[in-house]
């Protein structure tokens, strides 16, 4: 006892300060702990404020609502108009109001009518195109009263003129060979589609046989009118062959490959089909199905389309002389939108609708050179610069739903469309 109060005398004067740092020290632990808890809780904060601040720049404004309903809303007309376009591809102008899907009037004048009309909307599409093709024997005869030229050791000898080579004509023929590419746009003869000849000379040969006729050259019109569309587009400007890009219209077939004088190349098969069709004068639309595959590509095309029961698919070959350069662009402008009208409900009284169409793919496409002084250019003048044949495999959508309504039954019995156990043909998807 007396050691510890000596010791506290001794050193009574430094037990203040040692209160004071005993309590400094307990006071200083528990102000580290809610330091750090404060800190954390800080950090925390800061992060929800910077969270908070990025969400308050992201907060729409109060018209953001009915403007996304306005962009939902374009996107759904969007589609009902694809759609709408789709449908209305297959809508299109018809020859005659009073023959699909059956015949108002029995009698058979209907069809010589709807042949005339037919015939005259070809005269109006080469009038358009400022199309004539190049003289004629019987023109030349008419016009230069000669159809000999002179033989070599002397003498003279009677030759038909598409058998002169250029080089040799009477050049009053040459200088009505020039006339003719002066006055026109591009060389084209009517014969060049193959139901113009099977028009100008019908024969009736039953309802049946003759509702599928006009049925048919129908659907070849509606390809030979977006043929003529591209020509024009091509054309646009030219007033003479020598600057038009495309020169000539060799022909479109449905049936098989275009065949002319100049070149035989096959753009497909020909088969005896093909030979049927030809010696009937027809040139039905070579409908590619399950059951009836392309007379010009086989087994398939590169698309896989075949008709089901969304589509049909026709296929066609068509062949022109070209400007070598404008070889691409043709082909562009063949696969481009085309315009046209159609009458509502297809009734002639209908209200005239304007749409729009682009149903042409490409299959195959073959180029060769033509040489301008074989005999069977000898009457054509297609200008200074190069020129090529291009042969083309063309593919043809048609929307079912858009013309079903006026296909015939004959027509869909072909396709088998009044087929309905699944599994039959034409019952299936289509493979678009």
């Amino acid at each position: 006892m007396g050691f510890i109060k000596n010791f506290i005398k001794k050193y009574a004067a430094l037990l203040p300060p040692m209160g004071l740092l005993v309590f400094a020290v307990l006071l200083l632990l528990p102000t580290l702990w809610i330091g750090s808890k404060v800190r954390a809780q800080m950090d925390n904060s800061v992060r929800q404020a910077k969270t908070i601040q990025g969400l308050s720049a992201n907060v729409p404004s109060r018209n953001t609502p009915p403007l996304v309903k306005a962009y939902m809303d374009r996107l759904e007309n969007e589609v009902t108009l694809i759609d709408d376009l789709v449908r209305q591809s297959s809508q299109r102008e018809l020859i005659a109001w009073n023959i699909f899907p059956e015949p108002k009037d029995t009698s058979s004048q209907v069809y010589l009518e709807y042949g005339r009309n037919y015939n005259r909307a070809i005269e109006t599409m080469f009038q358009t195109l400022n199309a004539l093709d190049a003289p004629s024997e019987t023109e030349i005869r008419q016009r230069t009263g000669t159809m000999t030229r002179p033989v070599v050791g002397g003498g003279m000898i009677n030759r038909p003129a598409t058998a002169r080579r250029a080089g040799t004509l009477d050049p009053m023929i040459d200088a009505l060979c020039i006339a003719r590419a002066e006055s026109i746009s591009v060389y084209a003869s009517p014969t060049a589609f193959a139901w113009y000849d099977f028009w100008n000379n019908y024969t009736f040969e039953g309802k049946t046989t003759a509702l599928q006729d006009c049925w048919n050259s129908q659907i070849a019109l509606w390809i030979y009118n977006d043929i003529a569309k591209t020509i024009q587009a091509m054309n646009t400007g030219s007033t003479r062959v020598a600057t038009s890009p495309v020169k000539r219209i060799l022909g479109v077939s449905f049936s098989g490959p275009v065949a002319t004088g100049d070149s035989r190349r096959p753009a497909g098969g020909v088969t005896s089909e093909t030979a049927t069709r030809r010696d009937t004068g027809r040139d039905n639309p070579n409908y590619v199905t399950a059951t009836s595959p392309s007379v010009f590509v086989q087994p398939l095309p590169w698309t896989g389309r075949i008709g089901g029961t969304d589509y049909d698919v026709v296929h066609f070959a068509v062949s022109v002389i070209i400007d070598n350069r404008h070889v691409l662009s043709f082909m562009q402008e063949l696969c481009s939108e085309k315009e046209h009208t159609f009458r509502e409900d297809f009734q002639e009284d209908g209200r005239v609708i304007a749409s729009r169409h682009n149903q042409i793919t490409i299959l195959e496409s073959a180029a060769s050179a033509v040489e301008k002084d074989n005999p069977d250019h000898e009457l054509y003048r297609y200008g200074d610069g190069a020129v090529m044949r291009l042969d083309l495999v063309g593919e043809y959508l048609l929307d079912r739903k858009g013309y079903d309504a006026i296909k015939p039954d004959p027509i869909k019995e072909s396709l088998g469309q009044l087929e309905t156990q699944p599994g039959t043909p034409g019952a299936g998807g289509s493979n678009w």
